[in-house]
């Protein structure tokens, strides 16, 4: 066994917890379609496993096994390396928190027609991406600015303008729509990819800006296509259990 391969760390983490492969499965909700799971720690050929996946996994294997298993550890099968404290808060499950609101002091006065969105600091790549950090809003980032816009006219385009958020787009692979440098305003309670549109995802790798299409069928876990606007950038498919959508893009900034 080649402990430096993903699926050979992977199945050592689960058979160090103390689990078989078809209790493992059903953790992390693949009811009797343990097969599905299995291909993770035989056939799966990416250096890294789905983000998404091991955010679900680092609770199950957190603390079992002889050493206990730390969060690092769980957290590495994704590619990402921090600080344990900081996963550990960022992937307990918990009921999902209420959008992100700014600070009093950044807030319109009371009674105000403005609504203040904030805006992040990350980066989504319109390019290959590979940013190896938590970057949805709701994971506990703070805003670093806020944008002061009348409340009627965001309201006219968003149902939810309290949910907007506003973030930068990097590299060229959805050029010309989206260049480099463009602040894109992201509806965050917007995440599942239906209707087709621009959204804000981390596919495994990065996060990135990506146009997004369900595949038509019915067979679980649903897949979907994921292409960019620069004819340069091949297009690819992901189920949504290996993708997590941030939220869909529904304006941007850019100078002329």
């Amino acid at each position: 066994m080649n402990q430096n391969r993903v699926t050979d760390r992977l199945k050592t983490l689960r058979e160090r917890a103390g689990y078989t492969v078809r209790e493992f499965a059903r953790e992390l909700g693949y009811g009797e379609k343990f097969s599905s799971y299995r291909m993770y720690e035989t056939s799966y050929k990416k250096d890294v496993l789905p983000l998404p996946m091991v955010k679900t996994m680092v609770p199950l294997l957190s603390g079992r096994g002889e050493p206990p298993i730390t969060a690092n550890e769980v957290w590495s099968l994704a590619g990402v390396t921090a600080g344990e404290s900081g996963l550990v808060a960022r992937v307990t499950p918990r009921p999902a928190p209420p959008p992100p609101q700014p600070c009093a002091e950044d807030l319109p006065p009371a009674g105000s027609n403005r609504i203040a969105i904030p805006e992040y600091d990350v980066i989504t790549s319109a390019g290959p991406g590979c940013v190896p950090v938590l970057c949805s809003p709701q994971d506990g980032l703070r805003p670093v600015e806020h944008w002061t816009l009348p409340r009627g006219y965001v309201a006219a385009f968003s149902e939810t303008p309290d949910t907007l958020a506003i973030v930068r787009v990097a590299g060229d692979s959805m050029e010309p729509d989206y260049q480099s440098g463009d602040r894109v305003l992201v509806d965050t309670a917007h995440r599942i990819p239906s209707p087709p549109g621009v959204y804000v995802l981390w596919d495994g790798f990065g996060l990135v800006l990506k146009r997004l299409e369900l595949i038509p069928g019915m067979e679980e876990p649903r897949r979907v296509r994921i292409m960019s606007i620069n004819a340069a950038y091949s297009t690819y498919e992901l189920t949504l259990d290996e993708i997590s959508i941030n939220g869909r893009v529904v304006g941007k900034w850019t100078w002329k």
